[in-house]
């Protein structure tokens, strides 16, 4: 209190004597007679300030904090625009006059309570990746030629009528939530025709619809979106998966030079799961509300791929580097690993038991993929006799055993056929049977008998003959 009373004190003091000055050389001038007239208000202003109780000043400052705007961004660009350049909305902005509340830290630690070794590969393959068999599944045609020469595919931002996109558009109106089932419990692709889906609902019809009802994965434990059409909705309930310790953050780096008319460079701090989830927000109004979400696919040829719904393209697959452009930019806000107790790569389970059931430790089992002969070691037996192999493609395998001595096995080999069945955990069993023991035949002892006596036989008849030939000489 004595420092504002200080400040007031020198304030005033500082007014009277310009005041005095003015007066004592006949100054007239209304430039100078402004700037006094200025400075007194300005007096009068911070006095009035510097008088009121300090609970009343720190109060008001909460107050504003509370209704200030924080960006998530590591840096703050200048966005030029020129006159004939109309500011474009987000995709999805929300229509409500409620101010989004922004947390001083939109990525925080986690302990996570469940298993989070995160086995999954991230390099995007055409014939193995769920996420790209839900796309698939609306019917959009992938082709491998995508991966390689066909750099069109990755900058292009209209493909309709180029043969990829399938016949669902976008719907401004969210009249389909995504989790819509048709007669057969499967994904209403039709109905998703005639109604459309957006970025929002394209998640739901993957996590709560593909998943579960065509790819065999459970997935009713995770937190649901309140509404399923709505972006920020979604990062609500994503967070909620961190929360239980499900998924977590992947902290990254992004950049596009403050304009939107360069591809984003956006760089992870580590490999990103394919499954996750990419949020974004409105790249003109840069806050923790997310105005976008997409299912990150896997990286290929320098390219982080999403699928989602963009627009007038409906599903489709997109380059994170071109999400940045017109005619909705978009900014990186966060990325959101799947949830690690679902398996969204395949995984093998062996168990080697002897013909009596009873676990064998210690026997090596690889698997060998067909498509590229490529042979992964899983390692030995435990106690209970078995080994697990996880973050494996779906694909055709061999399991192989390497057979114990002194046991066979009919099958020491077996063609497994990975699928996103049983939650995508496959199980294969091996049963070894003991060899019998060769018994080795020795000679019968009576046989030696006999043998040993006709000879001593034969032996005293000659001998008797020859007596009798001496008695007759």
């Amino acid at each position: 209190m004595k420092v504002l009373k200080f400040i007031k004190d020198k304030l005033v003091a500082t007014f009277y004597a310009v005041l005095a000055f003015v007066i004592e050389h006949k100054i007239t001038s209304a430039v100078i007679l402004a700037a006094v007239a200025g400075v007194t208000a300005a007096a009068i202003i911070v006095s009035s300030v510097l008088s009121a109780p300090v609970d009343a000043i720190l109060s008001s400052v909460g107050n504003n904090n509370d209704n200030s705007s924080e960006s998530t961004v590591l840096s703050e660009p200048e966005i030029t625009t020129s006159e004939s350049e109309e500011t474009v909305s987000s995709e999805e902005a929300p229509v409500s006059s409620e101010q989004p509340t922004v947390s001083s830290n939109p990525q925080p630690v986690v302990t996570p309570s469940v298993n989070t070794e995160y086995n999954y590969n991230s390099n995007m393959s055409y014939d193995n990746n769920v996420f790209l068999d839900a796309l698939k599944y609306t019917g959009y045609k992938t082709d491998p030629a995508m991966w390689g020469s066909y750099g069109n595919y990755v900058l292009c931002s209209q493909k309709r009528g180029r043969g990829w996109l399938s016949n669902i558009t976008y719907d401004d109106y969210g009249r389909s939530k995504g989790y819509e089932v048709n007669a057969n419990g499967k994904p209403d692709i039709a109905y998703f025709e005639q109604k459309g889906l957006v970025c929002a609902s394209y998640v739901a019809y993957v996590y709560f619809n593909y998943l579960p009802n065509v790819a065999g994965i459970d997935t009713s434990m995770l937190p649901k979106a309140g509404d399923p059409v709505l972006a920020n909705e979604w990062y609500i309930a994503a967070k909620k998966w961190v929360d239980l310790g499900y998924s977590r953050y992947i902290n990254f780096t992004a950049n596009d030079g403050g304009s939107i008319y360069q591809d984003l460079k956006m760089t992870p701090e580590e490999e990103i799961p394919i499954g996750s989830l990419i949020f974004l927000c409105d790249w003109y109004n840069r806050t923790n509300w997310s105005t976008h979400v997409s299912i990150y696919a896997g990286k290929v040829n320098g390219y982080h791929w999403v699928t989602h719904v963009g627009n007038e393209n409906g599903p489709e697959l997109c380059a994170i580097e071109r999400m940045n452009r017109l005619p909705h930019p978009q900014w990186m806000l966060a990325i959101i690993t799947p949830p690690s107790n679902i398996r969204f790569s395949a995984a093998v389970e062996v168990t080697v038991k002897d013909d009596s059931g009873k676990p064998m430790k210690d026997i090596e089992v690889s698997v060998k993929r067909k498509s590229n002969g490529v042979v992964t070691e899983l390692g030995k037996t435990d106690s209970s006799g078995k080994v697990t192999g996880d973050g494996l493609s779906y694909d055709e395998y061999e399991i192989i055993q390497i057979v114990p001595n002194g046991y066979t096995c009919e099958n020491s080999t077996q063609t497994v056929t990975f699928t996103t069945a049983n939650n995508s955990l496959n199980s294969v069993t091996f049963a070894n049977k003991k060899q019998e023991e060769k018994k080795t035949e020795k000679p019968v002892e009576s046989s030696k008998n006999e043998s040993v006596t006709e000879s001593d036989e034969n032996s005293s008849d000659v001998t008797t003959d020859s007596s009798k030939t001496e008695t007759a000489e």
